[in-house]
């Protein structure tokens, strides 16, 4: 089977353990208070909507890959890992005045329904805080040994300070024109992190060794890299038709990926553009577009990515994991690469 195949496989699974796990979580807090009640339904539907679960199902992976099984305790530390990120996105939707996730309503915006935002951004705020809590809990309550749950707690409180630190570093970037090292500092916390706490746990929990740790670490900071860089560039390039969004959506905010700092960089008609927030018309989204391609920014962009995904394929074939394992990473790594030629 190949990623995708493979990847709509571990989703079931993970699904099935998740709602069993909020399900529980919904009854809890509507018995504590029909609002809070609410706030976990609400919860509930927001980790729900269809999208993947690539972050979880990743962790099942590695596991597998080293003890070539899957039990229930490694599906449920992969519910937490699926709460865990669903925590960063709440927070994201937040800080970043989305409106809408997966299709659905954001979460501060059904929260706030019937009151108003500052209800809605407080209760969404202190509701991503407990998508967080869970993720914790569901690891600790897994069943592993507590020096296995040591090393995974450990992780995922570093990588989330990490995490964080670079989300205040995106925000600074709204007021500012970072260079491709300052950008290169803030992405190396951000889906890095991520991918860092989904193939670490896997490989603590499987008792994978300490060659291979470190290879993995490596590994997932440059598929983050290569991930940042493909999904900022299908922000900009991506139709709505194609992306379910407004096209240059981070631009609108004053964002700065990789290819916008290039750019800045050459071409000093973004910066006016760039100048304050607004939603970007068509005119200047094709203006946006050309000025990218023009100056080289989006082909040096893609190649930076390129060179990230295949120094990742290159470590993954290094580990020890079984060969279902390293084909299912080496594969999602050649859909990354591929899918930058979609966006010219």
């Amino acid at each position: 089977m190949g990623y995708s195949e493979i990847l709509e496989t571990y989703e079931g699974i993970i699904e099935s353990d998740l709602r069993a796990l909020l399900d529980q979580e919904a009854k809890r807090g509507g018995d504590y208070h029909p609002f809070i009640g609410h706030v976990y339904r609400s919860l509930q539907e927001f980790v729900e909507r269809r999208g993947r679960r690539l972050a979880a199902s990743s962790t099942l992976m590695v596991y597998k890959g080293y003890t070539g099984d899957i039990d229930p305790r490694a599906v449920r530390v992969c519910s937490g890992i699926e709460l865990y990120r669903h925590s960063i996105l709440v927070h994201d939707d937040i800080v970043d005045n989305e409106t809408m996730r997966r299709g659905g309503p954001a979460l501060d915006c059904v929260l706030g329904n019937n009151y108003d935002s500052h209800l809605g951004q407080g209760s969404s705020l202190f509701a991503g805080n407990i998508l967080y809590s869970m993720a914790l809990g569901a690891v600790l309550e897994s069943g592993f040994d507590c020096q296995k749950l040591r090393k995974v707690m450990d992780l995922m409180w570093s990588e989330y300070k990490d995490l964080n630190e670079s989300q205040i570093l995106d925000m600074l970037f709204e007021y500012k024109e970072p260079d491709v090292a300052e950008w290169r500092a803030m992405a190396s916390k951000r889906a890095a992190s991520l991918f860092k706490v989904t193939f670490l746990t896997g490989a603590f929990l499987a008792s994978a060794g300490e060659r291979d740790i470190g290879i993995l670490r490596e590994a997932a900071e440059h598929i983050g890299f290569a991930f940042d860089i493909q999904d900022d560039i299908i922000d900009t390039f991506a139709t709505r038709e194609q992306y379910g969004r407004d096209p240059c959506g981070d631009l609108s905010k004053r964002k700065k990926p990789l290819h916008i700092a290039i750019a800045l960089s050459r071409d000093r008609r973004l910066a006016a553009i760039m100048e304050s927030p607004h939603l970007l018309s068509e005119d200047e989204v094709e203006e946006v577009r050309e000025a990218i391609r023009k100056c080289g920014a989006l082909e040096e962009a893609k190649s930076i990515s390129r060179a990230h995904a295949r120094e990742a394929q290159r470590l993954i074939s290094e580990t020890t994991m079984n060969g279902e394992a390293k084909d299912f990473f080496v594969s999602f790594i050649e859909y990354v690469d591929e899918s930058l030629d979609w966006y010219r």
